[in-house]
């Protein structure tokens, strides 16, 4: 049922084309879904977000590749029915959600976090939470946080020649 509830939202979508979305071949996403999120992270994180997050797309592909299948289907047809149906909650005649203002995309976002339906405060919470980890994923991004980056010290154990006291019959180096 949810494939073929996909695929005909995916038929029936159409978001608007952004100069900005310019990668064409995706792990998970395709070129709807790419200029759906897009939208959306444009909605949660404001005009120019790509400045700090350049790769912000790509990124989101990525990180679905390694959610299981079930989860990343739930998070791509929330796109889509994003994209085909939410445009109606703001009353008046139907627009898409990608071809509205960021004013009019956050009036629908604050809906769907005010919501009564559990449903729709979680595609709220996936929008959010996916469009917030990934620009602050950015470390053009770190130096607004305060954040100085990874660190990447090793215990001083590590540095010792092998063995190491808890492998004492293993001749292998550790890796750094």
């Amino acid at each position: 049922m949810a494939g073929i509830l996909s695929s005909a939202l995916n038929a029936k979508a159409n978001p608007k084309q952004r100069s900005e979305v310019t990668a064409t071949t995706f792990d998970c996403l395709n070129k709807k879904t790419a200029l759906i999120l897009f939208a959306v992270g444009e909605a949660v994180l404001g005009e120019n977000f790509l400045l700090k997050a350049p790769r912000f797309i790509e990124t989101v592909d990525d990180f679905l590749n390694y959610q299981r299948p079930a989860q990343r289907d739930q998070f791509l047809l929330a796109l889509l029915i994003a994209e085909t149906t939410f445009g109606l909650t703001l009353g008046g005649s139907f627009r898409s959600f990608s071809h509205l203002s960021i004013e009019d995309r956050r009036k629908i976002l604050e809906k769907l976090r005010s919501s009564s339906q559990e449903l729709r405060r979680n595609i709220y919470a996936a929008f959010v939470n996916v469009s917030a980890s990934t620009y602050y994923a950015s470390d053009l991004t770190w130096p607004d946080l305060g954040f100085t980056g990874v660190s990447v010290d090793h215990p001083e154990i590590l540095n010792q020649p092998p063995p190491i006291p808890w492998r004492p019959d293993d001749p292998r180096p550790i890796e750094p």
